[in-house]
């Protein structure tokens, strides 16, 4: 009962008492036309209150960041008299809670449409939370909370524009990696001696028809797996930039992976988040599943994103690409990256911040590029 209700009820009571004690007509029938609202105000929405019911639905149930998504909402109610309009409590996939007026039906239900901004990537539950009743005269106010579930919306990141991604072996890949990688059953082709060049490889016959010496080359075998590495530790940042920041680390691993699938590789994607686990795919058709995991992924892994890279150095035999992604570049990191470089993939470091990179940031990226690393940075808005 709100401070209206209760003074409508005093003030009922008051004239009912003043009429019996001076016999007045006038003041009878006042008390008894407050005590009348007073009593069908509370019975409207106590009604209203138990009577509800609602469904809310999200159609498709996912969105890309910075589109909107439709959300669907259906009230019931049997009311004899009408009641001021619902007041409810929604959460938004931006993550706040907003505050909606819906006049409804006496009898039937009430539909309303909503499309709704997606701001940030994430999963986000969307709907009604709490709803408000009351009467037309504000005597009285109730306020019930939704038991049922919220429908999850899923905002997927928007692939950003990357480079296209580089495999080993290629050109300027050193020496001692070909020679590993190198298939001893397929000569490939003859050239002159070159300093370096192992005696084995010398083609004794032509050397000795041509009077200088003659290696075999053999045939590289290009490796099939591309191995995408997200840093899913919190970022030391504010809190206001923090979603901002992971939509631009997550948009930056999609704009990879859509680029890999496309063109027809392997690619690998472990998370090592809370829940840790690896996605996998060699087609366009595995996208949609990557950027759900992408939008699922909570970001409170181990902190330590250097001791995840040396534990996928057992992994470099078979990847041809690594890619790294990170809103942190620290010594031990950078170190890892050029080690698991050394082992033969084609490496590409992606540092994403909020800002421009700090003094001890660029020296370390121009580390990364004098160690045959392709490093780029990505900075947010």
């Amino acid at each position: 009962m709100t401070a209206r209700g209760f003074y409508t009820l005093f003030t009922g009571a008051l004239m009912l008492v003043t009429a019996l004690s001076v016999g007045s007509a006038g003041a009878f029938l006042l008390g008894i036309a407050a005590l009348a609202a007073w009593v069908l105000s509370l019975v409207c929405v106590l009604l209203a209150f138990f009577s509800c019911r609602i469904s809310q639905e999200i159609p498709g149930g996912e969105a890309q960041r910075g589109s909107v998504c439709r959300y669907l909402l259906r009230v019931q109610l049997f009311l004899p008299l009408p009641i001021a309009p619902l007041s409810l409590t929604v959460s938004l996939p931006s993550g706040r809670q907003s505050e909606f007026l819906l006049s409804t039906r006496l009898f039937g239900v009430t539909q309303s449409e909503n499309d709704f901004s997606c701001p940030h990537v994430g999963i986000f539950p969307v709907g009604v939370r709490q709803i408000g009743f009351s009467d037309c005269f504000g005597l009285f106010s109730l306020r019930h909370r939704v038991r049922a579930p919220l429908p999850d919306l899923a905002v997927l990141p928007r692939p950003a524009r990357t480079a296209p991604v580089s495999f080993s072996p290629g050109e300027g890949e050193s020496t001692s990696t070909q020679r590993a990688q190198a298939d001893r059953s397929t000569p490939a082709d003859i050239r002159a001696w070159q300093e370096g060049d192992e005696l084995k490889r010398v083609h004794w016959k032509l050397s000795m028809r041509r009077q200088s010496l003659m290696v075999h080359t053999y045939e590289t075998p290009q490796r099939p797996d591309a191995l995408v590495l997200l840093n899913c530790a919190l970022p030391s940042c504010p809190p206001a930039l923090r979603p901002v920041l992971l939509d631009a680390l997550t948009e930056t691993c999609a704009g990879v992976l859509k680029s890999l699938l496309d063109a027809g590789h392997m690619v690998r994607l472990p998370l090592s988040g809370q829940t840790q686990r690896e996605l996998s795919g060699k087609s366009s058709d595995a996208l949609p599943l990557m950027l759900h995991a992408l939008a699922q992924e909570s970001f409170d892994g181990a902190p330590d994103f250097a001791r995840v890279l040396w534990e996928s150095a057992r992994r470099m035999h078979r990847t041809g690409a690594a890619i790294l992604l990170s809103c942190e570049l620290t010594p031990p990191i950078a170190d890892a990256a050029i080690a698991l470089s050394r082992m033969g993939a084609h490496t590409r470091f992606t540092l994403v911040t909020s800002g421009e990179v700090t003094k001890t940031q660029r020296q370390l990226l121009s580390l990364l590029l004098s160690s045959g690393l392709e490093a780029t940075h990505v900075h947010t808005a």
